[in-house]
């Protein structure tokens, strides 16, 4: 049974790989790495990086490269970009074992500690309603947790703009995006 729910999930992860809502995100309740209540619509008016990890990952192509490509981005963001405003939302896929204080810690370990960073958890099923608007999915097999691999663009109105799966991505790359994006903003506004 186990077997068919995971082919299940699978599968429907590649058909739903883009689809992302058109309109804003729901304001969800996390909390961040101080234990501090975190609504998402306190985010609204910058461009959020929004990705998906769990502490425990054993994989380093996976979660640790996720914070470490968050990392690059931050600090190519800070030397080139900072006139635009950019936050990091890193949500776990382990509510039950990633605790405020486990993703402080998993944040000071991958030098992603200061004010522009969330490392966030909360309660099981908000975070699995978070992470599904993303179509991150991640599910325990064997004490781990099988998932994959999603950061996402959000525009300051919390509106997804692009996925950036697998890590297969370049911090450049992301950048040149949030340029793109900021530009057409501010020719609408």
């Amino acid at each position: 049974m186990k077997t068919k729910k995971l082919l299940f999930l699978v599968l429907f992860s590649l058909f739903t790989a883009n689809a992302f809502p058109s309109a804003a995100l729901k304001n969800y309740t996390l909390k961040d790495q101080n234990g501090k209540a975190l609504q998402l619509h306190d985010l609204k008016g910058s461009f959020v990086l929004v990705s998906f990890v769990y502490t425990r990952c054993p994989m380093a192509e996976m979660c640790p490269l996720t914070m470490t490509l968050n990392k690059q981005v931050y600090s190519q963001w800070q030397k080139n970009f900072s006139s635009i405003p950019l936050k990091f939302l890193i949500v776990t896929l382990d509510p039950a074992n990633d605790t405020p204080q486990v993703m402080k810690s998993y944040g000071k370990k991958f030098g992603v500690s200061n004010q522009a960073f969330v490392l966030a958890t909360g309660e099981e099923q908000v975070v699995a309603d978070f992470s599904a608007e993303f179509n991150a999915i991640g599910f325990p097999t064997n004490g781990l947790i099988s998932h994959n691999s999603r950061s996402v663009l959000v525009s300051p109105d919390l509106i997804p703009l692009k996925d950036y799966k697998d890590n297969e991505w370049k911090p450049e790359t992301l950048l040149k995006d949030l340029l793109e994006f900021s530009s057409k903003s501010q020719k609408k506004s």
